[in-house]
Protein backbone atom coordinates (compact mmCIF):
# COMPACT_ATOMS: atom_id res chain seq x y z
CA UNK A 1 0.00 0.00 0.00
CA UNK A 2 1.39 3.39 -0.96
CA UNK A 3 1.89 5.97 1.82
CA UNK A 4 -0.69 8.74 1.94
CA UNK A 5 0.69 12.16 1.08
CA UNK A 6 -1.07 15.21 2.38
CA UNK A 7 -0.84 18.11 -0.03
CA UNK A 8 -0.60 21.68 1.17
CA UNK A 9 0.40 24.86 -0.60
CA UNK A 10 2.72 26.15 2.10
CA UNK A 11 6.21 24.90 2.96
CA UNK A 12 6.59 21.45 4.50
CA UNK A 13 5.16 21.40 8.01
CA UNK A 14 6.54 19.38 10.93
CA UNK A 15 4.32 18.41 13.82
CA UNK A 16 6.09 17.07 16.93
CA UNK A 17 4.20 14.71 19.17
CA UNK A 18 6.17 16.15 22.09
CA UNK A 19 4.28 19.38 21.49
CA UNK A 20 1.06 17.46 21.91
CA UNK A 21 2.45 15.98 25.12
CA UNK A 22 3.19 19.46 26.41
CA UNK A 23 -0.44 20.29 25.84
CA UNK A 24 -1.48 17.35 28.00
CA UNK A 25 -2.28 15.03 25.08
CA UNK A 26 -0.01 12.18 26.23
CA UNK A 27 3.62 11.32 26.64
CA UNK A 28 6.09 9.54 24.39
CA UNK A 29 7.05 6.25 25.95
CA UNK A 30 10.40 6.29 24.18
CA UNK A 31 11.29 9.73 25.42
CA UNK A 32 11.97 10.76 21.81
CA UNK A 33 9.93 13.00 19.58
CA UNK A 34 8.04 11.34 16.71
CA UNK A 35 7.57 13.56 13.68
CA UNK A 36 4.77 13.70 11.16
CA UNK A 37 5.79 15.35 7.90
CA UNK A 38 3.15 16.98 5.73
CA UNK A 39 4.69 17.37 2.28
CA UNK A 40 3.97 20.38 0.11
CA UNK A 41 3.59 20.36 -3.66
CA UNK A 42 4.71 23.21 -5.84
CA UNK A 43 1.54 24.95 -7.08
CA UNK A 44 3.33 25.64 -10.37
CA UNK A 45 3.27 21.90 -11.09
CA UNK A 46 -0.48 21.84 -10.53
CA UNK A 47 -0.78 24.74 -12.96
CA UNK A 48 1.36 22.87 -15.50
CA UNK A 49 -0.88 19.80 -15.26
CA UNK A 50 -4.01 21.94 -15.69
CA UNK A 51 -2.52 23.68 -18.73
CA UNK A 52 -1.44 20.35 -20.23
CA UNK A 53 -4.98 19.00 -19.86
CA UNK A 54 -6.19 21.94 -21.94
CA UNK A 55 -3.47 21.29 -24.52
CA UNK A 56 -4.36 17.59 -24.75
CA UNK A 57 -8.04 18.43 -25.15
CA UNK A 58 -7.24 20.89 -27.93
CA UNK A 59 -5.09 18.34 -29.77
CA UNK A 60 -7.79 15.69 -29.56
CA UNK A 61 -10.38 18.19 -30.84
CA UNK A 62 -8.09 19.06 -33.74
CA UNK A 63 -7.55 15.39 -34.50
CA UNK A 64 -11.26 14.65 -34.52
CA UNK A 65 -12.01 17.57 -36.83
CA UNK A 66 -9.33 16.53 -39.32
CA UNK A 67 -10.15 12.83 -39.07
CA UNK A 68 -13.75 13.59 -40.01
CA UNK A 69 -12.55 15.47 -43.08
CA UNK A 70 -10.15 12.65 -43.95
CA UNK A 71 -12.88 10.05 -43.49
CA UNK A 72 -15.27 11.97 -45.71
CA UNK A 73 -12.73 11.93 -48.53
CA UNK A 74 -12.10 8.21 -48.03
CA UNK A 75 -15.81 7.42 -48.10
CA UNK A 76 -16.25 9.54 -51.22
CA UNK A 77 -13.44 7.67 -52.98
CA UNK A 78 -11.40 10.89 -53.26
CA UNK A 79 -7.92 9.41 -53.45
CA UNK A 80 -6.05 12.71 -53.85
CA UNK A 81 -8.04 14.44 -51.12
CA UNK A 82 -7.56 11.60 -48.66
CA UNK A 83 -3.81 11.47 -49.35
CA UNK A 84 -3.49 15.19 -48.66
CA UNK A 85 -5.47 14.87 -45.42
CA UNK A 86 -3.77 11.74 -44.06
CA UNK A 87 -0.76 13.33 -42.31
CA UNK A 88 -2.62 16.38 -40.93
CA UNK A 89 -5.28 14.10 -39.45
CA UNK A 90 -2.58 12.34 -37.40
CA UNK A 91 -0.68 15.38 -36.14
CA UNK A 92 -2.69 16.09 -32.99
CA UNK A 93 -2.77 12.41 -32.06
CA UNK A 94 0.99 12.09 -32.43
CA UNK A 95 1.61 15.14 -30.22
CA UNK A 96 -0.22 13.59 -27.25
CA UNK A 97 0.17 9.89 -28.06
CA UNK A 98 1.25 8.78 -24.54
CA UNK A 99 -2.07 10.05 -23.16
CA UNK A 100 -4.02 8.37 -25.95
CA UNK A 101 -2.12 5.14 -25.34
CA UNK A 102 -3.14 5.16 -21.68
CA UNK A 103 -6.55 4.03 -22.92
CA UNK A 104 -5.26 0.65 -24.03
CA UNK A 105 -8.10 -0.35 -26.33
CA UNK A 106 -8.03 2.79 -28.49
CA UNK A 107 -4.44 2.83 -29.75
CA UNK A 108 -4.49 -0.69 -31.27
CA UNK A 109 -7.66 0.17 -33.17
CA UNK A 110 -6.35 3.44 -34.58
CA UNK A 111 -2.58 3.35 -34.94
CA UNK A 112 -1.38 -0.24 -35.40
CA UNK A 113 1.10 -0.78 -38.22
CA UNK A 114 0.79 -3.84 -40.44
CA UNK A 115 4.13 -5.17 -39.18
CA UNK A 116 2.87 -5.04 -35.58
CA UNK A 117 -0.35 -6.98 -36.07
CA UNK A 118 -0.82 -9.89 -33.71
CA UNK A 119 -2.17 -13.22 -34.90
CA UNK A 120 -5.91 -12.97 -35.46
CA UNK A 121 -6.01 -9.20 -34.90
CA UNK A 122 -8.31 -7.28 -37.22
CA UNK A 123 -6.41 -4.43 -38.82
CA UNK A 124 -8.15 -1.07 -38.56
CA UNK A 125 -7.16 2.57 -38.27
CA UNK A 126 -4.96 5.04 -40.09
CA UNK A 127 -2.36 2.63 -41.39
CA UNK A 128 -4.89 0.22 -42.87
CA UNK A 129 -6.30 3.12 -44.90
CA UNK A 130 -2.77 4.37 -45.62
CA UNK A 131 -1.99 1.09 -47.38
CA UNK A 132 -5.14 1.37 -49.48
CA UNK A 133 -4.21 4.92 -50.48
CA UNK A 134 -0.57 4.42 -51.44
CA UNK A 135 -0.17 0.72 -52.23
CA UNK A 136 -3.51 -0.66 -53.32
CA UNK A 137 -4.44 2.77 -54.70
CA UNK A 138 -8.11 2.05 -54.30
CA UNK A 139 -10.59 3.17 -51.66
CA UNK A 140 -13.16 0.54 -52.52
CA UNK A 141 -14.55 -0.88 -49.28
CA UNK A 142 -12.63 1.59 -47.11
CA UNK A 143 -15.65 3.64 -46.01
CA UNK A 144 -16.41 1.46 -42.94
CA UNK A 145 -12.76 1.68 -41.84
CA UNK A 146 -12.90 5.46 -42.09
CA UNK A 147 -16.13 5.55 -40.07
CA UNK A 148 -14.55 3.28 -37.46
CA UNK A 149 -11.56 5.62 -37.17
CA UNK A 150 -13.89 8.54 -36.50
CA UNK A 151 -15.75 6.57 -33.82
CA UNK A 152 -12.52 5.64 -32.05
CA UNK A 153 -11.29 9.23 -31.97
CA UNK A 154 -14.72 10.30 -30.70
CA UNK A 155 -14.31 7.75 -27.91
CA UNK A 156 -10.92 9.22 -27.10
CA UNK A 157 -12.47 12.68 -26.89
CA UNK A 158 -15.00 11.42 -24.34
CA UNK A 159 -12.42 9.62 -22.25
CA UNK A 160 -9.50 12.02 -22.37
CA UNK A 161 -10.90 14.21 -19.61
CA UNK A 162 -10.58 11.27 -17.20
CA UNK A 163 -6.92 10.59 -18.02
CA UNK A 164 -4.64 10.38 -15.01
CA UNK A 165 -2.04 13.11 -15.53
CA UNK A 166 0.67 14.24 -13.13
CA UNK A 167 3.73 16.39 -13.63
CA UNK A 168 5.89 13.27 -13.51
CA UNK A 169 3.73 11.40 -16.02
CA UNK A 170 3.95 14.44 -18.31
CA UNK A 171 7.75 14.33 -18.15
CA UNK A 172 7.83 10.57 -18.75
CA UNK A 173 5.41 11.03 -21.65
CA UNK A 174 7.72 13.60 -23.24
CA UNK A 175 10.51 11.02 -23.21
CA UNK A 176 8.14 8.45 -24.70
CA UNK A 177 7.43 10.83 -27.57
CA UNK A 178 11.16 11.09 -28.32
CA UNK A 179 11.39 7.31 -28.14
CA UNK A 180 8.60 7.19 -30.72
CA UNK A 181 10.75 9.29 -33.03
CA UNK A 182 13.82 7.14 -32.48
CA UNK A 183 12.11 3.78 -32.98
CA UNK A 184 9.51 4.58 -35.64
CA UNK A 185 10.01 7.86 -37.44
CA UNK A 186 13.77 7.84 -37.96
CA UNK A 187 13.67 4.34 -39.41
CA UNK A 188 10.76 5.12 -41.72
CA UNK A 189 8.73 2.27 -40.29
CA UNK A 190 5.83 4.38 -39.00
CA UNK A 191 4.31 5.55 -42.27
CA UNK A 192 5.81 2.91 -44.48
CA UNK A 193 3.40 3.40 -47.39
CA UNK A 194 2.91 7.18 -47.40
CA UNK A 195 6.39 8.20 -46.21
CA UNK A 196 4.85 11.03 -44.18
CA UNK A 197 7.07 10.17 -41.20
CA UNK A 198 8.48 13.69 -40.85
CA UNK A 199 5.04 15.08 -40.05
CA UNK A 200 4.69 12.57 -37.22
CA UNK A 201 8.28 13.36 -36.20
CA UNK A 202 7.40 17.05 -35.91
CA UNK A 203 4.25 16.29 -33.90
CA UNK A 204 6.17 14.11 -31.45
CA UNK A 205 8.82 16.78 -30.93
CA UNK A 206 6.20 19.52 -30.54
CA UNK A 207 4.36 17.47 -27.94
CA UNK A 208 7.52 16.80 -25.96
CA UNK A 209 8.55 20.45 -26.14
CA UNK A 210 5.14 21.58 -24.91
CA UNK A 211 5.60 19.47 -21.78
CA UNK A 212 9.04 20.94 -21.19
CA UNK A 213 7.80 24.51 -21.63
CA UNK A 214 4.98 23.94 -19.12
CA UNK A 215 7.36 22.43 -16.55
CA UNK A 216 10.19 24.86 -17.30
CA UNK A 217 9.60 27.36 -14.44
CA UNK A 218 10.08 24.59 -11.87
CA UNK A 219 12.92 22.88 -13.75
CA UNK A 220 14.76 26.18 -14.15
CA UNK A 221 14.72 26.67 -10.40
CA UNK A 222 15.77 23.12 -9.58
CA UNK A 223 18.28 22.46 -12.37
CA UNK A 224 19.25 25.46 -14.47
CA UNK A 225 21.86 23.47 -16.41
CA UNK A 226 19.28 20.91 -17.53
CA UNK A 227 16.94 23.70 -18.57
CA UNK A 228 19.69 25.23 -20.70
CA UNK A 229 20.54 21.87 -22.28
CA UNK A 230 16.93 21.08 -23.15
CA UNK A 231 16.25 24.55 -24.53
CA UNK A 232 19.27 24.28 -26.80
CA UNK A 233 18.62 20.71 -27.95
CA UNK A 234 14.95 21.34 -28.76
CA UNK A 235 16.01 24.35 -30.84
CA UNK A 236 18.53 22.24 -32.77
CA UNK A 237 15.99 19.53 -33.62
CA UNK A 238 13.35 22.04 -34.66
CA UNK A 239 15.86 23.90 -36.85
CA UNK A 240 16.94 20.67 -38.51
CA UNK A 241 13.33 19.77 -39.29
CA UNK A 242 12.80 23.06 -41.14
CA UNK A 243 15.28 21.84 -43.74
CA UNK A 244 12.73 19.26 -44.87
CA UNK A 245 9.66 21.47 -45.02
CA UNK A 246 7.71 21.48 -48.26
CA UNK A 247 4.60 23.59 -48.63
CA UNK A 248 2.44 23.04 -45.56
CA UNK A 249 4.06 19.68 -44.84
CA UNK A 250 7.33 17.85 -45.34
CA UNK A 251 9.20 16.06 -48.09
CA UNK A 252 8.50 12.38 -48.61
CA UNK A 253 10.73 10.49 -46.19
CA UNK A 254 11.91 8.07 -48.86
CA UNK A 255 13.80 11.02 -50.38
CA UNK A 256 15.80 11.53 -47.17
CA UNK A 257 19.15 9.84 -47.57
CA UNK A 258 21.08 7.63 -45.18
CA UNK A 259 23.46 10.34 -44.01
CA UNK A 260 20.59 12.76 -43.48
CA UNK A 261 18.68 10.17 -41.44
CA UNK A 262 21.77 9.66 -39.31
CA UNK A 263 21.96 13.40 -38.70
CA UNK A 264 18.32 13.39 -37.59
CA UNK A 265 18.96 10.38 -35.40
CA UNK A 266 21.99 12.00 -33.78
CA UNK A 267 20.01 15.14 -32.95
CA UNK A 268 17.15 13.12 -31.49
CA UNK A 269 19.56 11.13 -29.34
CA UNK A 270 21.25 14.35 -28.18
CA UNK A 271 17.84 15.64 -27.07
CA UNK A 272 16.77 12.34 -25.55
CA UNK A 273 19.65 12.22 -23.10
CA UNK A 274 18.78 15.38 -21.11
CA UNK A 275 15.05 14.75 -21.61
CA UNK A 276 15.43 11.46 -19.75
CA UNK A 277 16.37 13.49 -16.65
CA UNK A 278 13.27 15.68 -16.69
CA UNK A 279 11.03 13.39 -14.65
CA UNK A 280 13.64 13.03 -11.93
CA UNK A 281 13.96 16.79 -11.53
CA UNK A 282 10.20 17.25 -11.46
CA UNK A 283 9.81 14.54 -8.82
CA UNK A 284 12.31 16.14 -6.40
Amino acid sequence: MRPVRLLVTASAVFVSFSALSACGKGDSSSGQDDEVRVTATDPRLDQAVAAYRVYVGDQVDDTLSKVKKFAASVSAGDLAGAKAEFAPSRFGWESVEPVAESFGDIDPKTDTREADLEKGQKWTGWHQIEKALWKTKSLKGEGPYADDLVKNVETLKVRVGTASITATSMANGAKELLDEVATGKITGEEDTFSHTDLSDFKANVDGAQKVFELLKPVVQERDAALTSDLTGEFAKVQKLLTRYEKGEGYVSYDTVGKSERKELSDEVNALGEPLSKLAGVVAK
